[in-house]
């Protein structure tokens, strides 16, 4: 008896020690998705959205959902006219659990860009966030010239070419801050700056603006944006440089706020007249300390509108 004791006692402490090495031996995990598990979800969930029907996706109970700065239900919204997506820009974030695509979506006969940011934690789905622009809610809107995604976003960087996080979304402010105080000497531009907005070229485009980054600052261009706020930088990425955020441009439509635009007051849009706010997603990409390409999606909202975050 003591001696079968004995064997069942070392048979359960070999195989103890067994599960011990070998649970030692494999990798931790904390439970964090990388960029390729993001990107699923986000694939799975346009997959959805061009069928109309949300059903399947890995909701939390106490998600969060917007489109265009308001609270909407589940199902509503780009959800009841998306039909198809003719173009997709991602990126990820796994340290924020976080994943966003800037995309075109073809609605009845009409293009629109969108962006769709979604937050995900253990496995479901938390925050739902969408801005559409469509061509007649925005003051640029070029949906149908996005075919494939710009490489310069997918280029890993050298480790020499890199910021830190903290660096990387302190650039991004300062883009920000310069429109602000009407000057590019706060704001590291690269050389070769681009921007587009709602796949329109708005820097060294001689038919909408021929000037480039730094020089349409220095020219206080955008001194008709009186305010950014409700300033979010959401997902940063530092072997590629990117960062990602979503705020919202103040323009009181004041005459006196036009003295520095290219376009005299009197030959611009009616929308320019009216006081509005922009609700603004934008991707920066930042190499060496200096913003080489920014990449946005906007949409007018009334004056005074926030983003609903």
């Amino acid at each position: 008896m003591k001696n079968n004791f004995f064997n069942i006692l070392v048979l359960i402490s070999f195989t103890w020690l067994c599960c011990f090495t070998a649970c030692s031996d494999a990798p931790v995990s904390n439970g964090e998705m990388s960029s390729e598990d993001l990107t699923a979800v986000m694939e799975r969930y346009l997959g959805l959205l061009v069928k109309n029907d949300p059903a399947g996706l890995p909701l939390a109970d106490a998600i969060k959902i917007t489109e265009n700065g308001y609270a909407i239900q589940l199902g509503n919204g780009l959800f009841q006219t998306a039909e198809e997506i003719t173009y997709k820009q991602y990126m990820a974030d796994p340290s924020a659990g976080q994943v966003m695509v800037f995309g075109v979506v073809k609605e009845s006969v009409l293009l629109a860009n969108f962006m769709v940011r979604l937050k995900v934690a253990g496995d479901k789905i938390t925050e739902i966030e969408t801005i559409v622009a469509r061509k007649d809610e925005a003051s640029f809107a070029s949906p149908e010239d996005l075919k494939e995604p710009r490489p310069v976003y997918a280029e890993v960087l050298s480790e020499s070419e890199r910021s830190p996080r903290d660096v990387l979304i302190k650039i991004a402010d300062s883009y920000f801050e310069g429109i602000e105080k009407n000057t590019g000497e706060i704001v590291p531009f690269h050389k070769d700056c681009n921007r587009f907005e709602n796949g329109t070229q708005t820097t060294n485009n001689p038919s909408i603006i021929a000037t480039g980054c730094k020089e349409q600052f220095d020219n206080k261009v955008y001194s008709y944006i009186t305010k950014i706020r409700n300033r979010r930088y959401l997902m940063a990425d530092e072997e590629k440089g990117l960062v990602f955020g979503i705020v919202v441009f103040d323009m009181p439509g004041k005459r006196e706020n036009f003295e520095y635009f290219p376009t005299p007051f009197d030959q611009l849009p009616t929308r320019f007249y009216k006081p509005r706010s922009l609700l603004l997603a934008e991707m920066f990409k930042i190499v060496d300390g200096q913003i080489l390409s920014i990449e946005a999606v906007m949409v007018n909202a009334p004056f005074g509108a926030t983003s609903g975050w």
